[in-house]
């Protein structure tokens, strides 16, 4: 490790080796990376001046790049965008031509998804006599060619495809990934409207079982992720509402909801926010400059991607929208770090203060942004330069690199485990659980063994108060609804979405798991992600699907 490393504290063996396994280029160090990207940014801003605020916010530890960032951003190879949508229409010619765009975008390593809800449903009449095959069979194509083509070289494709669930072939979409299905490396999501979740409260009985097939997939596979169609819509940017542009699905990690049309194909460029150090940046210009730094990320794309053919549909979104997708990580860890229970109110303060403090910057910034550059053709007249400024993504691979913050919004899995990443396996221990051990004198191998006996967990420490007990509690032992329920109370300041997985216990009956999802419904958060269902003994070895490439 140069020298020139030292300044930045996030930078250990476990961040180092995920950021030497594809995120550097060939003799590049750390420090390197770092110039490569912030000049290339404030090149793209036409102000130099800005190199030096953005080199610092992420030394410090203040922002978190993408991966797609870190690898391509000021490089010739690759795109430095995270996340791509196609809107597949039902013809042949149509659906041939999206293939070839997800096939592209694939390859220069974005997480993408497609709608399908266009199609016509299997044996439905077409032209010449014969019957459409379905919208599944359709999927078959994207599934083969997600198996062919890998992710920048460096992984496998992966997409999501997404299907009304009042569509003529859910049952079919809903066996997608069963021993057995032609289909095993799709991911999937379901579009639910408002009408149709009314219809089967009520007790429309043919709903009821197509939802009870949902909550049993979700139970067994964690899939499909749920969009629900009205929740997003109504809560849309206005300039969405004045131009009759519909959101119909989201993204490879569900937190995107941006409008595919067959001429434009969303894409959206993250980057997060540490709120591990918010006391640090919050009176700072920091959010400010994230999204400056964003939109020049998008700058960026929209010059590599002129002239090639099957990225025109994403490079018109990029030029036209220019939506941005600024999220957060490092929410658990501030809450610990502050000796603060995730279930508290005091944690829902916290919730909406530092969320109402990202939205006032990151609309302030855009209000800039048109003011310097211009408001791209979909926003004349509307004074601002980007469709959407927020979005929270999984940030698994950006947290380890991050001095190893807990990811996204979500609680820590556990306070002692085995990070087996798809770029290293490292051990890691709670540092601040480490910290409160050591004042009470119990930060020694015993404790620690108990802890990973517990599966992470300290409930079982006596020499801990209930108080403290609280603030360590892991992802499984938190309730469900309170997940639900602060993602609720943030989603009124975040334009798009969240990554919201959920932990069920494996024994929780299904009326309380659909109640909770009802709830979600209700309460106006726009989508589910996965479901995982924590049966105590296997759920510390099961490695679940991580979307590294739609990270921020």
């Amino acid at each position: 490790m140069e020298e020139q490393n030292t300044n930045i504290w996030w930078l250990n063996e476990e961040s180092e080796q995920m950021l030497n396994r594809g995120y550097l280029l060939k003799g590049e160090t750390v420090d390197g990376a770092i110039d490569r990207i912030t000049t290339a940014a404030a090149k793209r801003l036409y102000k130099p001046e800005l190199q030096p605020a953005f080199k610092e916010m992420i030394t410090k530890g203040w922002i978190s790049f993408s991966s797609p960032v870190w690898a391509n951003m000021g490089t010739q190879r690759g795109l430095p965008i995270s996340c791509f949508n196609v809107h597949i229409p039902d013809s042949i010619e149509g659906i041939t031509h999206k293939m070839g765009e997800v096939i592209m975008q694939t390859k220069i390593g974005g997480g993408t998804s497609g709608y399908f809800g266009e199609l016509r449903n299997r044996g439905t009449a077409v032209t010449d006599n014969g019957k459409s095959s379905g919208a599944v069979s359709f999927m078959k194509l994207f599934d083969t060619a997600m198996d062919v083509v890998s992710q920048g070289g460096v992984r496998r494709g992966a997409f999501a495809a997404y299907l009304d669930i009042d569509h003529g072939d859910i049952e079919e979409f809903l066996s997608i990934k069963d021993i057995g299905s032609p289909i095993q490396n799709l991911f999937t999501g379901i579009c639910v409207p408002d009408y149709w979740m009314q219809d089967m409260i009520d007790g429309d009985m043919d709903k009821r079982k197509i939802w009870a097939r949902v909550l049993e997939s979700r139970q067994q596979k964690g899939l499909p992720y749920i969009f629900f169609t009205d929740n997003v819509n109504r809560n849309k940017p206005q300039v969405y509402k004045d131009l009759g542009l519909t959101v119909n699905a989201s993204n490879l990690c569900s937190e995107i909801m941006l409008p595919s049309t067959r001429e434009e194909s969303f894409i959206c460029c993250l980057s997060s926010m540490n709120l591990e150090l918010y006391d640090e940046w919050k009176d700072t210009d920091a959010v400010k400059l994230a999204i400056y730094f964003l939109d020049a990320v998008l700058s960026e794309f929209i010059e590599k991607t002129e002239g090639n053919y099957y990225l025109q549909g994403a490079r018109n979104f990029a030029m036209r929208h220019r939506a941005l997708g600024l999220g957060v990580l490092g929410y658990h860890s501030y809450l610990q770090k502050n000796m603060i229970p995730f279930e508290s109110f005091e944690a829902t303060q916290f919730n909406a203060r530092a969320f109402r403090r990202i939205k006032e910057q990151a609309d302030i910034a855009t209000r800039e942004l048109a003011n310097i550059y211009g408001e791209p053709d979909l926003l004349k007249g509307y004074g601002i330069r980007n469709t959407t400024t927020m979005a929270i993504a999984p940030t698994t691979s950006s947290s380890a690199i991050l001095g190893q913050t807990s990811p996204g919004i979500e609680p820590f899995a556990s306070n002692y485990y085995k990070a087996g990443l798809a770029k290293g396996n490292f051990m890691r221990k709670n540092k601040y659980l480490a910290k409160l051990l050591e004042e009470k004198g119990l930060d020694n191998e015993e404790t620690w063994r108990t802890i990973m006996l517990n599966h992470g967990s300290v409930q079982h420490i006596n020499e801990l108060t209930e108080d403290e007990k609280a603030v360590f509690k892991t992802f499984k032992e938190i309730s469900p609804m309170e997940i639900i329920s602060q993602a609720a109370q943030r989603q009124q300041y975040i334009d798009q979405a969240q990554s919201l997985n959920l932990q069920i216990p494996s024994t929780m009956p299904v009326k309380d798991v659909n109640y909770l999802y009802i709830e979600a419904w209700k309460k106006g958060v726009k989508t589910l992600y996965y479901q995982r269902s924590s049966s105590v003994s296997k759920e510390m070895m099961v490695n679940f699907v991580t979307c590294s490439a739609c990270e921020a």
